[in-house]
């Protein structure tokens, strides 16, 4: 194989011919469904009528590896405009053609004869005279496995009612998102009712034609501040049971109907429950190692928690001058927000001033290339969706290596959370050769666009989730696996987060803060107490958001591990109670409006879970300077550029030259002294 260090190795680059796709029309979207279904059938005719004694690793595992090419990023490119087209019937087009592929390929993949060449190979004369790369291994050995666990063990009869099974579970979980990203609504409130709420943002809200008033919506620039800020008890209430309803009673159903399958699912695969069904190729490997960890950290966290929460309660009999008052679910933010002000004289809002969005964007990419030894460039002319959309080239020693795209601020139907999607993986043009792919990720977001003399002022935890998604986009576009399957972001669910999670970190030091402010007036930079006092916070009530992290993966395991007949949002509202100790809303329909529902089924835990890993990485960081260009390149060897090429845990041994630990996490939360 040819050696892929630095730029020794060629670049597939693009031209803007190659962002086409942007623009691609309704029409269009509807004719690759079936191109890409006939194209996988063809290939995988060809793959079966090998004779068995002329199979090898490229005849059959690689070809199987390639047999989206090359159609291999318009699965992604659909799925992304299904997202953020501004164009309703590109939407509509595309959310139909992610249904249709979706149901059609688990036809066209559910072939035996390809199961049967790849035992063929598995099993073979040929395969015990190859010399496989360690990385070639891995990639026969993980087929293996997806194969089982899509039942071609299974007599015929129980693999086709597997394969319904999965069609089924498509089109719910489309569904579900789908009505999650276009779900509508808000409340409608007088200028009274918006009092503590700066007026930088009443001036951003629109207002209601029918009656004058401001709308606050559920988008997150709208509920966020007004949950913190609003001093107006009701309309919180009425603002949180509104967001408690989201996704509606459809969704609440459709979560049910998908908990049945998944359970049906599983044991029709010889899984004792989906949990099992979903650890086996995670670290964790079994749903009672992932439950067992949830369940011991929530003990280690108790004490802090118990502290955080009577600080709230107590802060609200103080504030309200009732000595019985009692905490509810809309009070949390708002009262979260005094305690902080109360224990850190921290005014929010006057933070804000000194992270225009700008500013951010600019210091995020400072540190990124200094420690990661690139350059980003801001690619003119090429075509975007949306005119918010802007395409960045990512740049080595002055060649293109990879591309990024991002679109920031909120628009009708798009994509309601931030997020980062790998649209193009690296790989290898060719078996073993060949120029390398350049890889091109996209990251969304939605932050307060800036407006004529209003500009676009960040909190710092709006600072910290850039950075964290940025990372993201770093993990797709500095790969260097040769197996699109194995690159970028593609590792292990409970490890996805770690590298982001690690990157978190440059937000909570000064001198990384320096380079990420300055005020948007006159671009000083923070004043010494307020940065003192920003990094004291940095614990401000953190064993109370950790708590409410564990309490939504207790809920996710528990019911894809045991049956229950209460009503599904009955079961979170008490799973919350227990770890929250707060009633939630009586109208919640917790699990209707839970998008990781869907994508992290049974795997929610690994946020927390891959927080232990990014802790104990950042150690070495901490030892050896946060721009430590030595070990950025170490981390960009060893985590970014790998993938899943090697087993995650081998990965962080590699980079941290040690077995990695959880004593950094525990000491980070409070739990280690």
């Amino acid at each position: 194989m040819k050696k892929k260090g630095g730029n020794k190795m060629k670049i597939k680059t693009y031209t803007k011919k190659d962002f086409s796709w942007t623009k691609w029309n309704a029409k269009t979207i509807r004719s690759f469904v079936p191109k890409i279904i006939a194209h996988k059938k063809k290939i995988y005719s060809e793959i079966k009528e090998i004779p068995k004694e002329k199979r090898t690793f490229e005849n059959t595992v690689y070809a199987l590896e390639k047999s989206d090419i090359p159609y291999e990023s318009t699965g992604s490119y659909i799925s992304l405009l299904s997202m953020v087209s501004p164009i309703d019937s590109v939407r509509e087009a595309a959310k139909n053609a992610e249904k249709e592929l979706s149901k059609k390929l688990v036809d066209a993949e559910y072939d035996k004869g390809v199961y049967r060449a790849l035992l063929e190979y598995a099993r073979g004369s040929n395969r015990r005279k190859e010399k496989l790369l360690p990385e070639e291994k891995k990639l026969l050995t993980d087929a293996l496995k997806v194969y089982k666990r899509m039942g071609f063990n299974l007599p015929e009869t129980e693999q086709k009612t597997l394969k319904n099974l999965l069609k089924e579970l498509s089109r719910i979980s489309n569904d579900f998102s789908n009505t999650l990203n276009e779900y509508e609504d808000y409340i409608l409130v007088t200028k009274e009712e918006l009092e503590g709420l700066p007026e930088r943002y009443i001036d951003g809200l629109a207002k209601d034609k029918r009656t004058g008033k401001y709308k606050v919506t559920l988008q997150y620039p709208d509920i966020g501040p007004f949950m913190a800020y609003a001093k107006h008890e009701i309309k919180r209430k009425e603002l949180a049971d509104k967001n408690a309803a989201k996704g509606g009673k459809n969704n609440l159903f459709r979560a049910e109907k998908t908990l049945a399958i998944r359970e049906e699912k599983a044991k029709l695969l010889g899984y004792k429950n989906h949990a099992d069904f979903v650890t086996e190729m995670r670290m964790a490997k079994k749903g009672k190692n992932a439950f067992s960890f949830i369940t011991s950290l929530a003990r280690k966290l108790d004490r802090g928690f118990t502290e955080d929460y009577k600080a709230l309660a107590n802060l609200k009999k103080e504030m309200t001058g009732d000595p019985n008052a009692t905490l509810f679910y809309y009070d949390i933010a708002y009262y979260g927000e005094k305690l902080k002000q109360k224990r850190y004289n921290i005014d929010s809002e006057k933070l804000r001033e000194y992270f225009p969005f700008e500013k951010v964007i600019k210091g995020t990419f400072e540190i990124y290339q200094k420690l990661l030894g690139v350059a980003f460039e801001k690619a003119k002319g090429y075509p975007v969706w949306h005119e918010d959309a802007e395409v960045y080239t990512v740049k080595e020693k002055g060649k293109v290596i990879a591309y990024f795209i991002l679109d920031l601020y909120p628009r009708k139907n798009k994509y309601g959370h931030a997020c980062a999607v790998a649209l193009v993986d690296g790989r290898l043009e060719s078996f073993r050769g060949g120029a390398y792919v350049a890889p091109v990720a996209a990251m969304l977001t939605n932050f307060p666009k800036p407006r004529p003399g209003v500009p676009s002022l960040l909190s710092h935890g709006e600072v910290e989730t850039f950075f964290h998604e940025f990372g993201h986009v770093m993990h797709v576009v500095l790969t260097k696996a040769c197996y699109e399957s194995q690159s970028g972001y593609h590792v292990a669910w409970d490890f996805v987060e770690a590298p982001s999670q690690m990157l978190e970190n440059w937000t909570w030091d000064g001198k990384m803060l320096g380079l990420l402010s300055g005020h948007y007036k006159t671009n000083e930079p923070l004043p010494t107490d307020f940065l003192k006092n920003l990094l004291r916070a940095k614990k401000h009530l953190e064993c109370y958001g950790s708590m409410r992290q564990l309490a939504h993966a207790h809920f996710d395991l528990l019911v894809h591990t045991k049956k229950s007949k209460e009503p599904l949002n009955r079961i979170a509202e008490k799973i919350m109670f227990k770890h929250m100790r707060v009633l939630q809303s009586k109208d919640s329909l917790f699990p209707a409006g839970f998008g990781h529902f869907m994508g992290y089924d049974a795997g929610y835990y690994s946020y927390m879970w891959s927080l232990v890993y990014a802790a104990d990485m950042f150690t070495r960081f901490k030892k050896e300077g946060l721009l430590n260009p030595k070990t950025g390149r170490d981390y960009r060897t060893w985590i970014l550029e790998k993938g899943s090429s090697m087993e995650e845990i081998d990965l962080v041994k590699k980079f941290l030259g040690r077995a990695p630990n959880n004593k950094a996490f525990l000491k980070e939360i409070g739990a280690l002294k």
